[in-house]
């Protein structure tokens, strides 16, 4: 049931992403750019890591030689700990010198973050909540409704102070104190009904963003602000939120989401995105790779191999489909 479900969500996204649109990224110039081999695929994808085929992960930072029990796949690290899980409801929580601590779970385990003693975690079926991992309990358990097509980007849960923010499966951030085990605040971010999981959740400052692939929403002291578009990838870089749109538009955004600059690409559908090093990165499915400045004043557009399966980007480089590309040796000039 779990392989079918994310091979729906998959199939879902890159349908959601333009996949089936004749319309296609036609830059005038292009440069070329080199590429290495990088000798294992990506299997897994996940918001914050990726699992290769030979049980090493990738993290945002840096390649971990994990190797992952077979059917288990990097879900998030914190703490100098990798939290893994299968489709069968089983978690490990994995530091160097192996596994230190397992859970069982009814369904899958799809998100978590460990917080003090506690993992906050969502499940396949969107429930989600807290085990404490000294207790070997769960001692916080809540329910969403069932999503039954989601993006594979799935947002982990978010510490702020004492607070849990916990993304689920339908759009929605649950606001948990763990000092007292009780639901301090729910919100939706967007309400469609189908591909609308959480698939950014960060912090900018004193303000919380979240995305879903519809809509993108800023909560401070000073209010909500919402941009309603639909969203390939959101990156918080310094004091900016970029916001990579599925119409082709990149957007350099405030914290209350004003526009600071923008510049679409007309017809570009982006598999990854990223700021690296000051720059703006954009590969779009077709292997254009757009390299920009964070105004867009300067861009240039190299190319690359399509990409047909996963990507994901750690360190300052882009790993798809056995490539590897340095983004440091890509300029906009």
């Amino acid at each position: 049931m779990y392989k079918k479900l994310l091979l729906a969500s998959t199939v879902a996204a890159l349908t959601f992403s333009g996949c089936g649109s004749r319309q296609y990224f036609t830059p005038e110039q292009t440069y070329n750019a080199s590429t290495a081999n990088m000798g294992d695929n990506i299997v897994h994808y996940s918001r914050d890591g990726a699992t290769l085929a030979s049980g090493n992960v990738l993290t945002k930072n840096q390649m971990v030689k994990l190797k992952l029990e077979k059917g288990f796949n990097f879900i998030n690290n914190t703490k100098n700990v990798a939290i893994t899980a299968d489709s069968q409801g089983n978690c490990n929580i994995v530091a160097a010198k192996g596994t230190v601590a397992t859970v069982k779970f009814p369904n899958a385990l799809v998100a978590g973050n460990i917080i003090g003693k506690y993992l906050v975690y969502v499940l396949q079926n969107n429930n989600f909540g807290v085990y404490d991992l000294e207790k070997k309990a769960v001692v916080y358990n809540g329910k969403s409704e069932k999503a039954y097509a989601i993006d594979t980007r799935i947002a982990n849960p978010l510490s702020i102070d004492n607070l849990a923010i916990i993304p689920t499966l339908d759009g929605k951030l649950v606001i948990l104190d763990l000092s007292t085990l009780k639901v301090s605040k729910e919100m939706y971010i967007s309400t469609e009904k189908s591909l609308n999981n959480v698939i950014f959740l960060g912090r900018l400052n004193n303000t919380l963003i979240g995305a879903t692939p519809n809509k993108v929403l800023s909560i401070s002291s000073k209010g909500k602000k919402e941009l309603d578009k639909a969203v390939s990838e959101v990156i918080i870089d310094k004091d900016a939120v970029f916001v990579f749109a599925k119409d082709g538009n990149i957007m350099q955004l405030k914290e209350d989401l004003s526009v600071n600059s923008e510049k679409k690409f007309k017809f570009a559908h982006f598999s990854l995105a990223t700021v690296y090093d000051d720059k703006v990165y954009a590969l779009d499915k077709q292997g254009f790779l757009i390299v920009s400045n964070k105004s867009f004043s300067k861009h240039k557009v190299y190319q690359v191999p399509e990409v047909e399966g996963y990507a994901f980007v750690s360190n300052g480089k882009i790993y798809y489909d056995g490539t590897i590309i340095k983004l440091d040796t890509l300029s906009y000039e």
